[in-house]
């Protein structure tokens, strides 16, 4: 490119360079998009024509949708997705920025890496830990259960991002804050608070996408009494049920909703993510 930059004009290699940034990013987000486009275009599919790739043009059916629509609890499910992922972030959230601002001002670094380490461990091997003392104290198939064991996601998360966040916001407004006359706590309020929000925002969606598309915890510990989305889509991955079509409709449903959120707060999140990388 700096070849190039040389050799052509001014305006010239503007264009080019354009060009060359619209084609990465189209051979980038491209995949994703077509992953999403195969998933809903062999959802309209018939099932005798499911197992044939190849078959592009046909007629579309929507009788998957009004099949999986009333043939079971998709949307009840969305629904408890919605609940449980949203407090799970809002929690998650809560601790993970006080967690964020007492490490990247007191520098506990250690705190940060046994947070780290709580995220690095797989799932898998807290469901044993989790069934036995949600047995117990009667948390299995609640709300409630489910909740708390999304923490175990949200919170290491948050903090992790957070941290970048907070340290990226000069010490130095706090002190004038405080010379002012306020306490820790109004500095943290009117001053860090309103600073971090594109951060939080950005942390926020993430959190919920991780928290929406876990299936393990809910599977385990919510069971089909208070199933979440994935666990719904799960119930058409049977060979034998003949579902293969109804199995797209309902990914697909699943998908729309996190799909519509990022997309309405996107500059928000694109605010967010680019903030943390900016330095002070």
């Amino acid at each position: 490119m700096v070849v190039l930059k040389k050799l052509l004009p001014r305006r010239g290699y503007k264009i080019l360079e354009a060009l060359a940034t619209q084609v990465m990013m189209i051979a980038i987000v491209g995949p994703f998009f077509f992953i999403f486009f195969f998933m809903f275009w062999n959802s309209l599919k018939p099932d005798y024509l499911f197992f044939e790739p190849g078959t592009w043009v046909f007629e579309p059916m929507w009788s998957n949708y009004i099949d999986v629509y009333e043939q079971s609890d998709l949307v009840r499910n969305i629904g408890n997705s919605l609940i449980i992922s949203s407090m799970a972030t809002l929690i998650g959230l809560g601790c993970g920025l006080l967690t964020a601002y007492t490490v990247a001002r007191y520098n506990l670094q250690k705190l940060a890496m046994a947070i780290l380490l709580t995220r690095m461990v797989p799932y898998i091997t807290a469901l044993v830990p989790f069934w036995i003392v949600y047995k117990h104290v009667g948390l299995l198939n609640t709300y409630t259960g489910l909740i708390l064991s999304h923490l175990v996601i949200t919170i290491p998360f948050g903090v992790w991002i957070m941290i970048g966040f907070i340290e990226d916001i000069p010490k130095d407004l706090e002190e004038a804050a405080w010379i002012d006359g306020a306490s820790r706590t109004q500095a943290f309020l009117k001053v860090i608070l309103p600073l971090a929000t594109p951060g939080m925002v950005a942390t926020a969606i993430l959190c919920f996408i991780f928290s929406w598309n876990n299936f393990q915890l809910a599977l385990v510990l919510g069971g089909f009494d208070v199933s979440t989305a994935p666990v719904s889509v799960f119930k058409y991955a049977d060979p034998e049920a003949g579902g293969s079509g109804q199995m797209m409709a309902a990914a697909t449903m699943v998908t729309i909703p996190v799909f519509f959120i990022v997309l309405a707060i996107q500059k928000q999140l694109a605010a967010g993510l680019t903030v943390g990388g900016i330095s002070k």
